[in-house]
């Protein structure tokens, strides 16, 4: 029996073979909250009849369902690779930097023929762990980002076809070093030049996928979600008003790059945990520096990510032990 509450919870996913059969999870992570929901669409007949001031419970019917909801996470320094690849929509390269190290280079791709199921165990008051088990499920869009003095966090938005109960509860298992990315490890450039008065950073990315693909006969369930529009790469930071540099790109809407990296614990042979990530093409969209009173002023920069024609628009690399997804 798990404790009667959240603490007695696991969450585990594993990647399908086919889009919405289920398969059994074996990654295992340290959550920080889901709300994966069952949503299902209701239909009413309202049919007149003699003596009927209700509707009838008979003439009421489930039409279509579907999952949809977050999982948040700190950001580990092992398996995160799997969540990666499934957010990016593409299959990462992988490059093995010295013995027992593995730098995984993720890019966006096309998400269709890529999904995973999730398990999520929830505890009952009295310890009975009830498994929630998603199939059909894909990223619809997800953040990266870090607070001040903060562990970095991972919000993973789950669009999926279905959920059920039944199936059995798999056995939890985890790594034996459990190493989160944090605010101390990071460092930010911009247009190439590192800069020391970035306070906090957020990285959102819209993956623009088609959820709603329902067609007769399929009892209702959705067919494969697929991407319905641009993708959207967008973010905030703030920043301590010390200098120029930011403003000056916001007023020139100057073409800049920015990158992010964490740099963890070393791994083996000098090589550290690492998680970059790259935007080559960004334009900042706020802020002009503004006089609130007696203190200090920051800026709070926004910025939108696009396509240079010449690099990814977006890059993750993800340096680990982790010798496979």
């Amino acid at each position: 029996m798990a404790i009667g509450s959240g603490i007695g919870s696991q969450l585990g996913i594993a990647t399908e073979t086919t889009f919405n059969t289920a398969a059994t999870v074996t990654r295992f992570y340290e959550f920080t909250s889901e709300n994966l929901n069952y949503n299902k669409k209701v239909a009413v007949g309202m049919g007149l009849r003699a003596g009927g001031q209700l509707p009838r419970s008979q003439r009421r019917v489930v039409t279509t369902t579907d999952v949809t909801g977050d999982i948040v996470l700190d950001l580990p320094t092992r398996g995160l690779g799997l969540l990666l690849a499934q957010a990016m929509g593409t299959s990462p390269s992988v490059v093995t930097t010295t013995t027992g190290v593995y730098s995984y280079t993720f890019t966006l791709g096309d998400t269709y023929g890529r999904s995973f199921t999730a398990q999520v165990g929830v505890p009952q008051y009295g310890g009975t762990v009830t498994p929630k088990t998603i199939a059909g499920a894909k990223i619809q869009g997800f953040e990266l980002g870090v607070a001040v003095g903060g562990i970095a966090t991972g919000k993973f938005t789950v669009d999926a076809a279905s959920l059920t109960t039944g199936t059995s509860l798999a056995t939890a298992s985890y790594s034996t070093i459990s190493n989160l990315f944090h605010f101390a490890q990071g460092a930010i450039t911009v247009a190439g030049s590192s800069v020391a008065n970035i306070k906090d950073f957020t990285l959102t990315v819209g993956n623009t996928l088609k959820g709603d693909r329902y067609n007769l006969g399929a009892s209702g369930t959705k067919a494969e979600q697929v991407i319905n529009g641009f993708r959207k790469i967008s973010g905030k930071m703030t920043a301590e008003f010390t200098d120029t540099t930011l403003l000056s790109a916001y007023l020139a809407d100057t073409t800049t790059a920015i990158v992010l990296t964490f740099t963890g614990a070393v791994i083996a042979g000098g090589q550290n945990e690492k998680l970059t990530i790259t935007i080559p093409a960004a334009k900042f969209d706020a802020d002009t520096p503004n006089v609130p009173g007696p203190g200090v002023v920051d800026l709070g920069m926004t910025f939108e990510g696009y396509d240079d024609g010449t690099n990814q628009p977006l890059t993750i690399v993800y340096q680990t032990a982790d010798s496979a997804l």
